[in-house]
């Protein structure tokens, strides 16, 4: 891992790259330790980085000039507003455009994509019906409001939420890079968490959860994960990285939703998956700011 001294000369031909982070969502704490990251990556690449908490006023974005690494978690970083927004001044930055971030901020359009494309989702509702279910927030991410529900008295109808059918089975995160013009599946990982499902804090507790990558799969769930994967990776359609969280139970393999900016955090799945791999995040990083130089 690391970089090499192709990837120092590469560097040295990219100009100074704002990481933006931080925003106004309940996820803007884990988008400033996502940025944080990033940004020290980014240096030890040899890059010309500049760290931007930003406050979530746009007024403060025209401050921002290309190319730009978007680390925002939550709304209006991941939901396309601020893709839109740069697109319409002609900055560059990293990721899925606005197009892309807006369908896979919605958890349900999401799940409609996977069905379309015949990849198992779990069955959902307006109305929690059947028990064991998991609650929902249509929109957000970092599992914040997600919530396992065992009977109507703790599990109530909320505005903006949908009950989702519960799956017994192994939790996976397949995380996604562009590297060098192509898509690449990193190894795959299992999260055993330590709490009932992966909820908020088994993602960000140092102790919350055990990530294993990559993992025990056989080459046969291994092959229909990764041709999986990439065909929603293609087909919504994404750029630079992303992430997808699915289940293995006894009953096949569903994908559950998928993050247009994954977390980036020490902690997080995508760094995780790339370590696995021997793939820095900063190579990771250095490859998405030459992808939006590009476009």
């Amino acid at each position: 891992m690391g970089s090499t001294s192709g990837g120092r000369r590469t560097s040295q031909k990219i100009p100074k790259v704002t990481v933006l982070c931080g925003g106004s969502s309940d996820e803007k704490g884990i988008s400033t330790l996502s940025g944080k990251n990033v940004f020290n990556s980014l240096k030890k690449e040899g890059v010309d980085a500049k760290l931007l908490v930003w406050n979530g006023d746009f007024k403060v974005l025209k401050e921002v000039k290309s190319p730009c690494f978007i680390a925002l978690h939550g709304s209006p970083g991941e939901d396309g507003k601020v893709q839109r927004y740069f697109e319409k001044r002609g900055i560059k930055y990293t990721g899925s455009n606005s197009k892309s971030c807006d369908l896979t901020y919605d958890k349900i359009k999401t799940k409609e994509v996977f069905i379309k494309l015949g990849i198992k989702t779990p069955k959902w509702k307006n109305d929690p019906q059947k028990f064991p279910c998991i609650m929902k927030p249509r929109f957000g991410g970092s599992s914040l409001g997600v919530k396992m529900c065992f009977s109507k008295g703790n599990c109530k109808r909320r505005d903006g939420y949908f009950y989702e059918e519960y799956i017994d089975g192994r939790e996976i995160s397949v995380s996604i890079a562009d590297i060098n013009g192509k898509a690449v599946i990193l190894p795959i990982l299992e999260v055993i968490p330590s709490n009932t499902f992966y909820d908020y804090e088994s993602k960000y507790n140092p102790n919350g959860s055990k990530l294993i990558a990559p993992a025990p799969l056989t080459n046969l769930e291994t092959h229909k994960i990764k041709k999986m994967s990439l065909r929603v990776y293609m087909e919504l359609p994404l750029r630079d990285f992303a992430r997808i969280d699915g289940i293995i139970s006894k009953n096949g393999i569903y994908f559950l939703e998928v993050n247009s900016i994954p977390g980036m955090t020490q902690l997080s799945d995508l760094p995780a998956s790339a370590s696995a791999g021997r793939i820095s995040l900063g190579r990771i990083a250095v490859n998405a700011v030459l992808s939006a130089l590009r476009r």
